[in-house]
């Protein structure tokens, strides 16, 4: 979240469909984390960027 702990545009619309996204390497469960998307279950990396996040396993 940002410092003044609202939550961005982004995050808003991750919050929304979080449940249909997973890691594509693993399939795991997917957060934020500054600005990037991090994978619960293998802890791979993808970047958010212009707002989108860039999901393919390299």
């Amino acid at each position: 979240m940002s410092a003044d702990s609202s939550p961005s545009e982004f995050e808003l619309r991750f919050a929304e469909l979080r449940m249909l996204l997973a890691c594509p390497v693993c399939q795991g469960e997917l957060r934020i984390d500054g600005q990037s998307v991090v994978c619960v279950g293998c802890g791979r990396g993808y970047p958010i960027v212009d707002g989108i996040p860039v999901m393919i396993a390299q």
